[in-house]
Parts: structure tokens; sequence; C-alpha cells
């Protein structure tokens, strides 16, 4: 091979390294995987189904390569995509917020008849992703921007007015594990995501599930003047969930208690009789619950510790 080739060769390597360097390394995974699927539907003569390569944008020049007009398909490709991809910047409140990504997988499958298994935790957000970027996904730019952002709207306004966050911050680990069972017996827990590795990804999927309990009806959400305010079923589920806790903990204490005698008027002494009643509880279990949760509310700061 004469001098003239090699270097002639070794030109056009250094022309297509720069290429792809200006055109496909510097593409988001995301982007990447919305042009394999677009290739794959488009051309033939070469396979870009993804083999789920650890490294995406190699596995998409090397399909791309082996095009003569691969320049032509690319271009093409990513003007395609400058016309239907809904931009980045439209997910930044979710992509590092477990809580946010549970809370739109679960509307994206509940409200707009998203067909998909339970993922990994660690996938929910290419999931997401999924269902704005899929080829069958027909609509504007504009309706998906819309949708994103009525969705992110609604669970900005449920977060804004909800008093379990803190409650759940109080507790330690204990309580992570007693909440979900108690609400995925209940069918409350949302059932979007598996392998739950963390006790933060544990606690992002019970908040969400909380948060999802009033959530509106599409109808609603087209209505820009609508304003989220927690129902009282709501209030009465969480209520409840509370005092289970509450329960659970007086009953696993294995407190020393001592006998105390206190005073209480005859109408007090029948109400507590009452509530321990309606509790299924013996009396000094309801008082102990009682004494407790007040003292939670009132005499301890945000972080648990006592203001006094």
């Amino acid at each position: 091979m004469s001098n003239i080739n090699v270097g002639h060769a070794s030109n056009v390597i250094h022309e297509n390294k720069k290429y792809f360097d200006e055109n496909i390394r510097c593409l988001s995974e995301r982007e990447v995987a919305w042009l394999q699927l677009y290739l794959a539907d488009k051309i033939s003569k070469v396979s870009f189904l993804s083999t789920r390569s650890n490294n995406l944008h190699e596995e998409l020049i090397t399909q791309l390569a082996k095009l003569e007009n691969f320049k032509e398909v690319t271009y093409e490709a990513c003007m395609k995509m400058s016309h239907v991809l809904l931009p980045n910047k439209h997910f930044q409140l979710i992509e590092e917020n477990l809580r946010a990504q549970v809370f739109t997988l679960k509307i994206l499958i509940n409200e707009y008849d998203y067909d998909i298994e339970i993922v990994d935790t660690k996938d929910i957000i290419k999931s997401i992703y999924y269902y704005f970027d899929r080829q069958e996904n027909r609509s504007t730019v504009e309706n998906k921007i819309f949708l994103i952002k009525n969705i992110i709207s609604i669970y900005k306004e449920v977060i804004s007015n909800e008093n379990y966050t803190k409650w759940l911050s109080n507790h330690g680990q204990e309580i992570l594990f007693w909440v979900f069972n108690y609400l995925n017996r209940r069918n409350i827990i949302a059932n979007v995501n598996n392998n739950i590795d963390s006790d933060e990804e544990l606690k992002a999927t019970i908040l969400a599930s909380l948060d999802l309990i009033d959530y509106p009806s599409y109808t609603k959400i087209k209505n820009t003047n609508y304003s989220y305010s927690t129902s009282a079923n709501k209030e009465i589920i969480i209520d409840k969930m509370k005092r289970g806790w509450s329960q659970q903990k007086y009953r696993n204490a294995g407190k020393t208690k001592k006998p105390y005698h206190l005073p209480l008027t005859k109408k007090t002494k029948s109400r507590l009789e009452k509530m321990a009643q309606v509790q299924g509880l013996s009396e000094t279990a309801m008082l102990d619950i009682l004494i407790n949760r007040f003292y939670e509310m009132e005499y301890v700061d945000v972080n648990g510790k006592d203001l006094y």
C-alpha cells in the first residue's frame, strides 16, 4: 500500500472520529437510545437494535460505521429527534428524585395506559423516558411538555400539603418496614418497582404511595385552575396508619411499667373506656398511646428531640 493510500486512510479515520465525537459521543444515553430505536425502524441493512452494551455510544457508532452514507443517515435521524424528543430540562425535577419518579410512573400506568412490567428501582427514570420517547408515542413535543408539566405540578402541590414525611423521618428503620407492609396489605403501595436496596429507596416508595392516594383524574389535571387539597379519605388513612404504628410500638416496647394511680373524673374515665374498647386495647395501653402521641406532636421538634 502506497504512502498516499495510507495517508488517505489515516485522514478518513481521523475525520470519522471527529465526526462521531461531535455528533454521537456528545449525546446523552437517552438520545442514543432514541436514535437506535428510530434507526432500527427505518433501516434494514444494519441491525440497530441495542445489544445492551455498557457503552451505547460506541455501540451506535459501530452500527453507523457499517453504512456508506452514515453522515446523511445521522443528520436525518438527529433532525427528526430534535422535533420529537422532549428536552431533558423538563425532567430535571424528577431525575434525582426517586419519590417523584415513582409518583410519575404510577400515574403514567394508571391514567395513560402505559403497559409496563414492574421495573428495578434504578431503572424507573429510564421507563419514564421511554414512555415519552418510544416510536409509537405520536404526541407532539408540546403535548408531551404539557403532560409532564401537569404531573409535576400536581406532585408539587401534593407534597406541599402533606404531613407524613416529618412523621416518618422521626422514627428509625423499623417504621419503614412496618409502614411498607401496612400499606401493602391495604393495596396502597405503588407497585411499580422492585429490588429496593436501601432505606432511602424504601422511604421514597412509601412517600410516593402516600402521595398517590388522592391523585386526581385526568379531567381535573387539564383544568389549569385546579388546586389540590388533602381529602378526608386520605386524612383517615394517614391517621389510622399513625395510630396503628403507635399501637405496634406499645405492643413491642417491652417496657417495664410501674403501676400508677391516676385520679380521673367519671366523664374522662368513661371516655377512656370507650376509646380503649373501640381500639381493642386495654385502658392502660390506650392512655399510653394518647400521652405519647400528644407529646410527639407538641413537645418534640422536627428532628424528634425534646423541646423542653
